[in-house]
């Protein structure tokens, strides 16, 4: 059902409506983070474990890392840090969910697994810079302990004053 209704972009929307005789999206908001991670990675991690066999799986996952690449990556300034925005209504939302983490890992066994070897550098690449920023969103606070998701604005990034609080991620330890 999900790769009938796939955007060309690859990228989800959080909402599926499903009260049609075809399910279709109900909204225009892509997150990587709470709500939007679990569909990416089961691509992935379905293919690997179906034994590589059904391509489609492994074709819809590169075709959303491709949107991914083209539509939610970011840098922050001054730093350069590497970090995966939400797009809301077509308009950039530069946050980074602590829940995001896990996509240095998912893009790193992408990497490894490809089996043309296409994306496996950028995808690295991206895998490595996205894992050191999450790090960094330890590294900067005082208590070394993340916030659930951190605002880039000014200085990098900052922790809003709605999100002081960590609720025992594993994302970062996992990639």
């Amino acid at each position: 059902i999900m790769k009938d209704i796939m955007p060309a972009d690859g990228l989800m929307p959080l909402y599926v409506r499903n009260n049609q005789a075809k399910p279709s999206f109900s909204n225009n908001k892509i997150s990587l983070g709470a709500m939007g991670d679990s569909i990416y990675e089961y691509m992935l991690k379905m293919w690997l474990q179906g034994g590589k066999k059904e391509e489609w799986l492994r074709d819809m996952y590169d075709q959303s890392m491709q949107g991914v690449h083209d539509k939610l990556l970011q840098k922050s300034t001054p730093s350069g840090l590497t970090y995966f925005a939400d797009l809301n209504g077509g308009r950039l939302d530069r946050k980074m969910d602590h829940l995001v983490c896990f996509m240095g890992g998912l893009l790193a066994i992408g990497a490894v697994t490809d089996p043309q070897g296409f994306h496996s550098p950028r995808a690295m690449a991206t895998a490595k810079a996205v894992t050191y920023t999450c790090y960094q969103m330890y590294a900067r606070m005082k208590t070394g302990i993340s916030s659930e998701y951190v605002d880039f604005r000014g200085d990098d990034f900052e922790v809003p004053a709605r999100a002081p609080y960590y609720i025992l991620r594993p994302e970062t330890v996992e990639s």
